[in-house]
């Protein structure tokens, strides 16, 4: 998702702020990329967590893993510096969940810093298969779209 207008578009219910770490930084100056996925991370877990999300999708019946990540560098971030990370869904499937997920300025939420999407899938803890989706938890993924 390149286009600025579309990611405005899409609901980013939980954000989520948070200190920008010394040990964050690289030998260059500026946050190392690495670190763009523990907010992915970080961002995701505090939406599940909020929305009541988590408690369907970590039982003994469905698991999620995460099967893609991708993150497209906008603007370097530098100490310190407070971000904003946030959450999105973008599309249920029957067995997956697209996330989009986004790093910008706490205090300007305009600057962006990175942003990238991620794929998830329901397994069945025994197997380690893709499992659907249920209907009463699709529809649960469906409203924050």
């Amino acid at each position: 998702m390149k286009d600025f207008n579309a990611l405005s578009q899409l609901k980013f219910p939980y954000p989520i702020k948070q200190q920008v770490y010394w040990g964050e930084m690289d030998s260059f100056g500026h946050i190392n990329n690495v670190i763009y996925f523990r907010y992915f991370e970080t961002g995701r877990i505090h939406f599940f967590n909020q929305s009541d999300l988590w408690k369907d999708l970590d039982t003994d019946t469905v698991r999620i893993v995460v099967v893609k990540l991708e993150c497209n560098f906008i603007q370097e971030i530098v100490y310190p510096n407070e971000i904003e990370i946030a959450v999105a869904i973008k599309a249920v499937g029957n067995t997956s969940l697209t996330v989009h997920q986004i790093v910008r300025d706490a205090r300007n939420p305009a600057i962006v810093y990175a942003h990238g999407e991620g794929v998830i899938v329901g397994t069945d803890p025994q197997t380690g298969k893709s499992k659907m989706w249920s209907p009463e938890l699709k529809e649960k993924l469906n409203k924050f779209i």
